[in-house]
């Protein structure tokens, strides 16, 4: 099942802090801000430690949207 991980673009401020976190999931594009490029390319707890990482507070996890369990 893929997980549903957001950015808030408005609060990203591009520290990189979750691309070394969970390589492969995020990336950071031409405005140096993170954007997701692969959900599942990191196991769960990768998920959660890059989005506690997060200097500000900007990634968010959950379960897909629509998903009953969200």
């Amino acid at each position: 099942m893929t997980i549903h991980v957001d950015i808030d673009r408005d609060l990203c401020i591009g520290s990189g802090t979750c691309v070394r976190l969970a390589p492969g999931v995020f990336a950071l594009d031409e405005e140096e801000i993170s954007v997701v490029v692969d959900p599942d390319a990191a196991d769960i707890s990768k998920l959660r430690l890059a989005a506690e990482a997060c200097p500000t507070e900007a990634i968010r996890i959950g379960a897909p949207p629509g998903d009953a369990r969200g």
